[in-house]
């Protein structure tokens, strides 16, 4: 099958074909001010590139709520259910819907999938979803969702396969850790902690957005500086983090600056690593313990001295770090290595995510299921020759 994968944010644009499993071809539009006239693009981009024909086009969904447990066919009725998550990821689900309505126009008998990225967390516990606030809010859907559940999913997939194990059989800490971050407790092959919330803007300190804070913040900021709630949001999402605290949302740039001995840069360093050990050791108590943590994402695949600093004090659970190792880490291609000394009881491995390519796969399965589910139909009807 040959599948076109779109990614639509809200400044940028990724897609890319896959065919037979593998990457064939893919584009980036970055640093929009309105995504439509660039979706608009990919048709004549792919064209001369040499793609014109596809089996399905599968898209990246942010926010899916309570209503999608797993990716599925496009219809009127799912795109009514995505529009109706628009509150919930305001920033993120509108252009997600764009990218649908121009491929509706552009191929209009072309199935379309969603991949939510939310899904793979709705396996979560109540006592891990549930917020401890009134009733009528929760009414409202305020509880906790969850995302990168898409990169999540991989990881666990190819650490299972690097280990020769189901999913089954481990417990996973996986840290998808780039501009943003998150941590997801994976407990015989489900979801059950993540350490994003209601919004992306939870849990671990990220390239430009806070991560968790008091809540009293907001209140604060209104009474005594007169913020609106679009100002506050704003600068959580856009002006917080590491670019806050280092000037700059670049880990490369942040790590340079603290071997020069800025001390703003070392400071930074020390609390992104210091959030993300504290979600590991929160999870291995969650877990009863951990048999793999994995690293991933463009600060997790690449960053040899994060990965150091962030393992740095974990031995109580098991993990003993070996840093030539570490420090060999080289990915191009589908490698995850190993960067535990050989007989410790924690494995740790680096691994890039396939996103994407996870997207085609679940855009392959659902066609070829909805395929056989017509077949089961034809010759329950006595139609099928």
């Amino acid at each position: 099958m040959r599948i076109l994968v779109i990614n639509a944010g809200s400044s940028s644009v990724k897609f890319g074909v896959f065919e037979g499993g593998a990457h064939v071809f893919k584009h980036s539009l970055d640093g929009l001010e309105h995504i439509e006239p660039a979706l608009e693009k990919i048709p004549g981009i792919l064209k001369e590139n040499g793609y014109k024909n596809f089996d399905a086009i599968g898209h990246r969904i942010a926010h899916g709520g309570e209503v999608f447990r797993e990716a599925c066919i496009i219809d009127s009725k799912v795109i009514s259910a995505i529009e109706s998550c628009v509150p919930l990821a305001p920033l993120h689900n509108p252009p997600n819907l764009t990218g649908i309505r121009i491929v509706q126009k552009t191929w209009p008998d072309l199935p379309q999938v969603a991949v939510f990225d939310t899904a793979f967390h709705q396996t979560m516990p109540q006592k891990a979803i549930t917020y401890a606030v009134p009733q009528e809010w929760r009414d409202l859907g305020l509880r906790r969702y969850g995302f990168h559940g898409t990169s999540h999913k991989y990881v666990m997939q190819r650490v299972a396969e690097e280990l020769s194990k189901s999913p089954e059989d481990l417990r996973i800490i996986s840290c998808h850790l780039g501009n943003g971050a998150s941590i997801c407790a994976i407990d015989k092959g489900i979801s059950v902690d993540t350490s994003m919330g209601m919004t992306a803007l939870e849990g671990l300190v990220m390239g430009t957005r806070s991560g968790d804070v008091d809540p009293g913040l907001f209140a604060f900021l209104y009474r005594t500086q007169g913020l609106t709630a679009d100002q506050i949001e704003k600068s959580l999402y856009s002006e917080s983090g590491l670019k806050a605290l280092a000037g700059s949302n670049d880990m490369r740039v942040i790590e340079d600056k603290a071997a020069d001995g800025d001390k703003k840069a070392q400071l930074a360093l020390d609390i992104y690593a210091y959030r993300v050990r504290k979600y590991i050791g929160a999870y291995a108590a969650v877990m009863d313990g951990a048999d793999v943590l994995a690293f991933t994402g463009g600060i997790g695949e690449h960053s040899a001295a994060m990965r150091k600093r962030i393992c740095e004090g974990l031995d109580f659970m098991g993990l003993d770090f070996d840093e030539k190792k570490n420090a060999a880490v080289k990915l191009d291609g589908f490698e995850a290595p190993q960067i535990q000394k050989d007989n410790a009881k924690v494995k740790v491995i680096v691994t890039q995510t396939r996103e994407q390519w996870m997207i085609a796969r679940e855009a392959e399965n659902i066609l070829r299921s909805k395929a056989v589910t017509n077949i089961d139909k034809e010759m329950r009807h006595g139609t099928g020759r």
